[in-house]
């Protein structure tokens, strides 16, 4: 099914390289940087949290994203970028496409500031630019596009 959907790839990468991210993190949140370098990788053996650990600490689904988390980054204001392998589609009521780097900031219950996803829509890509859960949670998660 993925290999039959087409898309007009963005004109910009929503997300720096990991190296200049760094020196980003660095010059805006100086207290931020020591929180992203060591959530900085989901492989690292040394790391015991996975994006999907933290994603449940704000009380959201790991179902959000693929499983194909490469790396990770997330800044103590809850900034975050997401790296994988790969984009990769995920078809549900309607079609998700997650850029091969996602990035956002993190609330309790929602994601905001999204950027690097897409939902199709009668043959039509637009952005997902917020991602809400009900307090408490429950199955439902509401996508704001557009």
């Amino acid at each position: 099914m993925p290999s039959q959907i087409r898309r007009v790839s963005p004109s910009r990468s929503p997300c720096p390289p990991p190296s200049s991210l760094l020196l980003l993190l660095s010059l805006f949140f100086p207290s931020s940087l020591s929180a992203a370098v060591t959530a900085q990788s989901s492989d690292s053996p040394s790391n015991s949290s996975t994006v999907y650990d933290i994603l449940q600490e704000y009380n959201l689904p790991p179902g959000i994203l693929p499983d194909t988390v490469k790396s990770f980054f997330v800044a103590s204001n809850g900034y975050f970028i997401i790296y994988l392998y790969r984009e990769f589609y995920v078809d549900f009521e309607y079609v998700i496409y997650y850029a091969p780097c996602v990035s956002g900031f993190l609330g309790y219950g929602s994601v905001s500031n999204l950027e690097g996803v897409q939902i199709q829509s009668y043959l039509i890509w637009y952005d997902v630019s917020y991602i809400k859960v009900d307090l408490p949670y429950s199955d439902f998660v509401y996508i704001q596009f557009g």
